[in-house]
């Protein structure tokens, strides 16, 4: 039988309590052997002035998931060349796991831009699975009628890193927004 492993792709600058309780749940309800935050170096869609060092974010990611029972931080992407588009992660990683079933996390934000990303019919050859997110669109992919694509009932988590990066900015709380480990982190003098 096959290793299924959850991807959950982002920057994850700061991995938040919104991240946690989203690779939980689908660690839970997908029944996973692992679930594994693959760190972006850069996003295709982000501005690199306005992302943090990786070598840092993977440092602070790394050091939370050693507290939590399988959920593993990946730096896959730190080993390949930009642009760091999903497919061709997706491919790489199968050639290295040919024995492990890749289900794709995804926020429902995020398929419905799914269409612009590069080789994205490559992604849908995967199972999708969506969590809900709170979106200024209304609209609606299309893709949620495709066969590879499932939406869950996961929890709505209103946070997100930009949240927090501004609140951190103004010397705001964030204690309630990330994990314990994270936020000793961040205080350290």
């Amino acid at each position: 039988m096959n290793k299924k492993v959850g991807l959950f792709f982002g920057t994850f600058d700061p991995l938040h309590n919104g991240h946690v309780a989203i690779a939980k749940y689908f660690l839970s309800e997908l029944n996973l052997n692992e679930l594994w935050l693959v760190i972006t170096p850069l996003s295709p869609f982000k501005q690199s002035n306005k992302v943090s060092n990786y070598y840092s974010r993977f440092k602070i990611i790394n050091n939370f998931c050693k507290t939590v029972d399988k959920i593993i931080c990946s730096d896959v992407e730190f080993n390949l060349e930009p642009p760091y588009n999903t497919a061709d992660t997706l491919l790489f990683l199968e050639k290295e796991n040919p024995n492990v079933d890749f289900k794709i996390i995804l926020g429902e934000d995020n398929l419905n831009t799914l269409h612009l990303w590069s080789n994205y019919t490559d992604i849908l050859k995967h199972k999708i699975c969506v969590y809900p997110r709170n979106s200024l669109s209304n609209v609606k992919s299309k893709l949620v009628q495709h066969p590879n694509v499932n939406l869950y009932n996961a929890p709505v988590m209103d946070i997100s890193s930009t949240i927090i990066r501004e609140r951190k900015s103004k010397n705001e709380s964030i204690d309630h927004l990330v994990p314990k480990e994270i936020l000793n982190i961040f205080t350290k003098p």
